[in-house]
């Protein structure tokens, strides 16, 4: 195996990473390619206890595996491997989509579990972060995982299952939200939090953010920054007040006037806020000091797992 390929199905975006495997067993990305397929498109507004894939948002993400497939077979001696997260793992319809992937690609996929999630993105944070302490927190399109880091070990994980895409779609935060459905917001928000308890253990400590709509707020502030390396985000810092400021501005504006702003990933435009307003209130109930960028995350967590398993 020279080379590991990755499909992953987010609830937001299908992503194709394909990994430079050495003869120690490291890797290095030598390829990656985004498609926004919105699978978990609908999944908000059903009822949380049946939860369906909409046919048009299979169909998006089965077309950008037959796209993966055009790239990746350019690569020679390579593995395949496919992961899933929130959309697939909740809907009680993913038979068929799985059934589909695996006739296209002949790999079975790997549906993570919520644990499974949290615990691949603290191997993917402190594999390439240097942090002692912290909190990460992955806000995805269907869910969000949080795992509390003491002393670079795992201290806490979970996995709440509403992400910048379900809440979006629940508290109609695709446009300028009113009053009551920003306090049913946050209120929503507070009790999944008050389940939790641990959580007071990560007062003060930095957060480490991944996810779509976290990066594309690295971004918007880069851009502010005058700094024009939008997409090198990986360990950057920034005070919480500068998040927050990013997106009480936001708060004002619809859909249209977001993709105006500098350094917004357009089709992000619509579930921002939704995926903003969980950390907004995380760091201020923590007093968090700053919080920090991450590109790795479960997709390199479950490489460096993957990898270790073959030797």
């Amino acid at each position: 195996m020279e080379n590991l390929v990755i499909l992953d199905f987010g609830s937001n975006s299908a992503r194709l990473a394909i990994n430079r495997i050495s003869a120690e067993g490291n890797f290095k990305e030598i390829k990656r390619i985004k498609e926004t397929t919105r699978l978990a498109e609908g999944m908000g507004q059903q009822n949380s206890t049946k939860k369906m894939l909409e046919p048009k948002a299979v169909e998006r993400t089965l077309n950008a595996v037959r796209y993966f497939i055009k790239v990746y077979q350019n690569y020679p001696h390579s593995k395949v491997c496919a992961i899933a997260t929130a959309a697939v793992r909740e809907a009680e319809n993913s038979a068929f989509f799985l059934r589909s992937v695996k006739a296209l690609t002949g790999v079975d996929v790997k549906i993570l579990s919520g644990q499974d999630e949290a615990y691949y993105d603290y191997l993917g944070v402190v594999n390439s972060l240097p942090l002692k302490d912290c909190l990460i927190v992955d806000m995805g399109g269907g869910s969000c995982e949080i795992i509390l880091v003491r002393d670079r070990k795992a201290q806490h994980l979970t996995c709440i299952p509403y992400g910048a895409i379900s809440l979006t779609e629940r508290f109609g935060a695709e446009k300028v939200m009113s009053a009551q459905q920003l306090f049913k917001f946050q209120n929503f928000v507070q009790e999944q939090y008050q389940k939790l308890e641990w959580l007071k253990q990560a007062h003060g400590v930095p957060i480490v953010l991944l996810g779509g709509c976290n990066r594309t707020v690295a971004r918007i502030q880069k851009r502010k920054l005058h700094q024009n390396n939008l997409e090198q985000i990986h360990g950057f810092k920034i005070p919480r007040k500068d998040f927050t400021d990013v997106y009480t501005d936001l708060l004002g504006k619809n859909r249209r006037e977001r993709k105006t702003i500098s350094g917004m990933e357009q089709n992000r435009a619509d579930i921002i806020l939704g995926g903003m307003t969980p950390i907004v209130m995380l760091l201020q109930v923590l007093q968090s000091s700053n919080v920090v960028f991450s590109e790795s995350g479960a997709r390199e967590g479950f490489m460096y797992t993957f990898l270790k398993q073959q030797n």
